[in-house]
């Protein structure tokens, strides 16, 4: 009788549970006006969202989910979420779709396409708000088509720089910077065939170290072979030089590729060259509506009423713009009528902000805790994907962040209040089991994934992060020894394809400043190419501290698998770090490194053990390894080319000035290292000397 009875109770408490649920069903094909039933369905989410507004208002029990059907949901403004959205653990609010087939749209059809000579398509620009529709990027049956570019690939480099600060007679002030770029002989030759006034059209794309600069076409003097510009100053730290490399974009000669697209804003049309087999019939064209540079904004009153307990499953993002002209401008501190055109559509003038491209996100969340993202996709974005800044217990777990402009995720760096001056922290935030490609399409020295200041606790884990310009994942932020970015953990992922030969000074993982606590562990991380220097694999720089780096496997790397410019007893133990090549832009002397490390200081800057190093070409340490106060002992070196030296000292001289005690010069005996099967083989002389065999194959996205 007693088992009787708790069985009906708790029938009945599921039954109850069910009925104080409210499930409200939208549809493209739905009607604000309706009940929002699955018979009636809303056709807005934002309509939905008004109603559990309201139900809450009435004192209505939760929870609440609203299920999208498949299809599109176009937006015009971001879709914002506030305090009064919130549910509770008990109840929270749930936003459900059907995955790739739910997509929530800031995108704007381009039609009325036709075909023209030399298998050329084009269309006339629609107008918005009065004037043509201008914008930067262009998607093609689900593809971001390359704008027409020059060179197709790869670089120029520029046989000159200059920049001049002309004073105005009546402010005694120089209001404006110009700058100069003397191309190589001939590099220059395409923009001799193409009018003047198409010149506000084009636009150079400068890669300055870890920096890309955007420059709108002012002026070209054929005769010295130089294009002019006006911006921001150059920085001191890191200016043009003539070996940076450069590309120009939207000139009409260098329209000449299938797949690309040419912007024709004297002519008010829009031009496109099909790839094989594309037909007009069956071919649609996408561009981002201009200035929705945000789809979703989640946004507390403060850290005291945050937004909670939302959530955002099988729901997918696509298509938003980058930043306009004008806001970046404004962004760099130019007063935007400078340039003369402010209120004219053209390019975006960008101004470098020191590495990781500060943009936003299309998903903003601030000021909340426990807002989930599961199964979500976003893709053909303009800027970063998702950014958790001033919260707490957010997830971002089993999604895509693809055909990104910027990076995929961005964690902390919050502001503090303008009232209290507090900051609020980001912490106990989890990305995890997430692939986050193709990044940096339009600003390429985003990230895939950036930690900033003001973080504790939070976890990047089993994720693929790869394919981006610029480093994988970036954590701390703050140059020399403070920051607050504590108890961060980086592990188990595959970080790969960084770099690309675009950038330099990066890393697969890069640190910055105080770390205490945090981990890069478990991670497998490789291909990281720089141009000119610095494609390190772990690379922590200014200021890093209390990092603990462990059961890593990297290999392929440009100038080192580990290198340290300076920082205060970090651990780096039980790593594979294999075959760091030479770039090929260095000078043929030159030999890369496996390890190196810069600022000698008088604290311990690292203990460096039990790890695996492995090469075929280049040197064992380069820099000041040799130099900097460390403990480094345990270690197994091999070269499969030629003697194993330090800088010119053997093993057994080096190990005599107290370097890599316990350390030995022996094959580790890999599997099949040639074809990266890094597994040890049982009777390895690693596993003597203390060395952990890990388990790579569990690093990256699981699903």
């Amino acid at each position: 009788m007693k088992k009787v009875s708790l069985c009906f109770c708790f029938s009945f408490l599921v039954f109850a549970s069910v009925l104080s649920a409210a499930e409200y069903f939208v549809s493209p094909q739905g009607d604000d006006a309706g009940s929002g039933a699955k018979e009636q369905p809303f056709r807005t989410v934002l309509r939905a969202r008004d109603q559990i507004r309201a139900d809450q208002r009435a004192g209505k029990a939760g929870p609440w989910v609203v299920t999208l059907s498949e299809g599109e949901f176009p937006l015009e403004q971001p879709l914002e979420f506030t305090t009064e959205d919130s549910g509770t653990e008990a109840a929270p609010v749930v936003y459900r779709g059907q995955g790739e087939k739910t997509v929530l749209t800031g995108g704007l059809d381009i039609t009325g396409w036709k075909e023209e000579s030399e298998g050329v398509w084009s269309a006339n620009l629609p107008e918005l708000d009065g004037q043509p529709l201008f914008f930067e990027q262009f998607f093609v049956n689900g593809r971001r088509a390359a704008r027409s570019r020059y060179p197709d690939r790869g670089f120029l480099k520029p046989a000159g720089v200059s920049e001049e600060n002309p004073m105005d007679p009546k402010t005694r002030r120089s209001e404006v910077t110009m700058q100069y770029l003397v191309g190589q002989p001939g590099d220059l030759d395409l923009l001799k065939a193409i009018p003047k006034e198409e010149y506000r059209w084009a636009q150079m794309v400068l890669h300055h170290n870890w920096d890309t600069t955007r420059r709108i076409l002012l002026d070209f003097d054929a005769e010295k072979n130089q294009m002019t510009f006006r911006g921001g100053n150059m920085k001191s730290w890191n200016p043009w030089r003539t070996s940076s490399q450069y590309y120009l974009e939207n000139v009409r000669t260098a329209f000449n590729e299938p797949g690309e697209w040419f912007y024709d804003g004297n002519a008010k049309k829009v031009l496109y060259r099909p790839l094989p087999g594309e037909t007009l019939a069956g071919s649609r064209f996408i561009v981002p509506r201009p200035g929705l540079n945000q789809l979703i904004l989640v946004r507390g009153a403060s850290k005291e009423a945050p937004v909670t307990n939302l959530r955002f499953e099988n729901l997918s993002f696509a298509y938003s713009d980058a930043a306009r002209r004008a806001d970046m401008l404004r962004a760099a501190g130019i007063d935007p009528a400078i340039t003369g055109d402010v209120d004219k559509p053209g390019p975006s003038q960008y101004e470098p902000m020191q590495a990781a491209a500060f943009t936003v996100a299309v998903i903003m969340v601030d000021e909340a805790r426990k807002i989930v993202f599961d199964g979500c996709r976003f893709n053909h974005l303009g800027e970063y994907g998702l950014w958790f800044r001033n919260t707490s217990e957010c997830q971002f777990v089993n999604g895509d962040l693809m055909d990104l402009g910027a990076g995929g995720v961005r964690l902390g760096g919050g502001r503090a209040n303008e009232k209290t001056g507090i900051v609020t922290c980001c912490e106990k935030n989890v990305i995890r089991n997430c692939r986050i490609t193709n990044g940096g399409r339009f600003f390429a020295a985003a990230v895939g994934v950036w930690i900033g200041n003001n973080t504790m606790g939070n976890e990047v884990t089993h994720n693929d992060i790869g394919d981006f310009f610029y480093t994988g994942v970036s954590m701390g932020w703050n140059w020399g020894y403070h920051g607050v970015c504590f108890d961060n953990h980086v592990d188990f992922n595959r970080i790969y394809d960084i770099g690309q030969g675009a950038l330099a000074d990066m890393g697969g993982v890069y640190t910055l400043g105080t770390l205490k606590g945090s981990t890069v562990c478990n991670n497998v991380i490789y291909n990281v190419k720089s141009f000119g220097y610095g494609g390190w694999g772990l690379y922590t720089d200014e200021g890093s501290e209390g990092l603990r780096m462990e059961n890593n496997l990297v290999y392929d790397t440009t100038d080192g698998s580990f290198h340290q410019h300076y920082g205060r007893d970090n651990i780096i133990r039980n790593n594979i770090l294999v075959r760091s090549y030479l770039n090929p832009q260095r000078k043929p002397e030159e030999q890369p490194h496996q390890l190196a490390a810069t600022r000698v200081e008088e604290h311990r800057s690292f203990l460096f053990e039990k790890n695996i190093i492995y090469w075929d070409r280049g040197t064992a340490i380069g820099y000041r390894f040799d130099k900097v106060k460390s403990d480094i002992r345990n270690n197994l070196w091999w070269c499969t080319t030629g003697p194993v030296e330090f800088q010119g000292k053997t093993h057994e001289q080096w190990e005599a000035e107290g370097k890599d005690i316990g350390g030995k010069v022996a094959d580790p005996l890999f599997v099949d290292a040639a074809n990266n099967d890094f597994r040890l083989k049982p009777e390895s002389p690693a596993f003597g000397m203390g060395f952990r065999a890990f388990d790579f194959s569990q690093a990256g996205a699981k699903r």
